[in-house]
């Protein structure tokens, strides 16, 4: 048995060989071989404890199924030592654990004391301020091989290495969570990346469609327009068919150019966001039989067009669709469309005077649903208001501005 100044002078060599170290298993085997000198032992593991109600277990000199690196986590709960990871007990010490009816129950996971052939042990608490982490567990082939001085000698050392699993834990938990983030932050941006990609698909294929519309079908309509405006002659009352004729050319003329614009925004790449918005929303004017007052204000210096164009253009359709649903079904008298940039956020904001969104149209699977979709492709979020003083609704897209493709490592989409 050694005295004081012995155990002292190895508890020191044991915090020398530890210290530093970021290895589960080299903290363990330093360990280990630095107990030796004070308590001989065949086996030595510490169990750390988790607040799933399971543990892990690490293990020195010998191997068994407790430390199984595949099925690493267990039940606290059908722990043969689990009197001292519960509190219970304040240590163990058994001259044969075989026979010892406290390793055995119903559901305890004690096959491996018999197969890595463990009779006398000491199980002492591993605590950090107080708190119990965990056990250090000492085995040896012999019976009768451990007393109550050698517990109190594991003791000191279970509360000397304590210290530093603790912190190794927390580490490794740091770790983990560092890297969980990385990865979480991987899949967002390839997520997004994704989302601007099929945007921009949805987008060429509307410009596609809509340079078939201009091409073909309102050429088309401007050569029969053409024809027909040709034709003399015949009865009063065919000069009127004919004129009537000609006049639902002109509106259908009109309605054609209307949706081409609309799938292929000329204003939008000749002059800008806010202007596009404006062309948009006097377009809109024509065909409504009221007067409607109309304003964009952009309050952020043309921040807008700064844009990967690809997302610029989400932003328009997002606009589109909003102000499309306030004249609509709102039955407003004004429409007020507002540009600002809230430090690295770019907020629309869209105000109606209308009769005030409900619950119901918030669920309905109209334009509110096509809003939703697109500012989700664009990691931007949608917040619909039901104004009181002075009634109406409000629409209010913000857009990070990291949702550029500078901020996904794409040059050009």
């Amino acid at each position: 048995m050694p005295n004081a100044g012995e155990a002292l002078e190895c508890y020191l060599s044991i915090a020398q060989a530890i210290a530093g170290q970021t290895d589960y298993k080299l903290v363990l085997e330093n360990f280990a071989n630095g107990l030796r000198a004070l308590i001989a032992h065949d086996h030595l593991d510490i169990v750390l404890l988790h607040p799933s109600g399971t543990q892990m277990c690490y293990e020195a000199r010998m191997h068994t199924a407790w430390g199984d690196a595949q099925n690493p986590a267990k039940p606290t709960a059908e722990s043969p030592i689990r009197d001292v990871l519960r509190g219970d007990k304040p240590y163990i010490l058994t001259n044969d654990a075989w026979t010892d009816p406290l390793f055995h129950f119903e559901g305890s996971d004690s096959k491996p004391l018999f197969d890595a052939n463990l009779h006398s042990r000491i199980i002492v608490p591993l605590r950090v301020q107080g708190k119990l982490i965990g056990s250090l567990a000492i085995s040896s082939h012999q019976a009768d091989f451990y007393n109550e001085e050698l517990v109190v000698l594991a003791q000191g050392a279970a509360d000397l290495v304590s210290a530093f699993l603790f912190a190794l834990e927390r580490g490794k938990e740091a770790k983990e969570a560092a890297v969980s983030e990385l990865e979480a932050t991987a899949r967002e941006q390839a997520l997004r990346l994704g989302a601007l990609r099929l945007t921009e698909g949805m987008e060429q294929e509307r410009q596609r469609l809509g340079m078939d519309l201009h091409d073909q079908t309102l050429a088309d309509l401007t050569r029969m327009r053409r024809r027909m405006s040709r034709i003399v002659g015949g009865s009063a009352a065919a000069q009127k068919e004919i004129d009537a004729l000609q006049d639902e050319l002109d509106h259908c003329l009109d309605e054609v150019r209307g949706i081409v614009e609309n799938m292929k925004p000329g204003v939008l790449q000749l002059f800008g966001y806010s202007e596009a918005i404006e062309a948009h929303m006097q377009r809109c004017q024509k065909h409504m039989r009221r007067d409607i007052a109309m304003q964009v204000q952009d309050q952020s210096d043309g921040q807008m067009d700064t844009l990967q164009d690809t997302v610029r253009t989400a932003m328009f359709r997002i606009v589109q669709e909003a102000v499309n649903n306030a004249l609509k079904h709102a039955d407003c008298d004004s429409v007020d469309v507002r540009i600002v940039q809230i430090g690295h956020d770019m907020v629309v904001t869209i105000d109606d005077s209308g009769t005030g969104i409900s619950e119901a149209d918030l669920q309905s699977n109209r334009g509110i649903s096509n809003i939703k979709t697109r500012a989700d492709l664009i990691s931007a979020k949608v917040r619909f208001e039901r104004l009181i003083d002075p009634k109406g609704t409000r629409v209010e897209i913000t857009l990070p501005l990291s949702v550029d493709d500078s901020d996904v490592g794409v040059q050009a989409l």
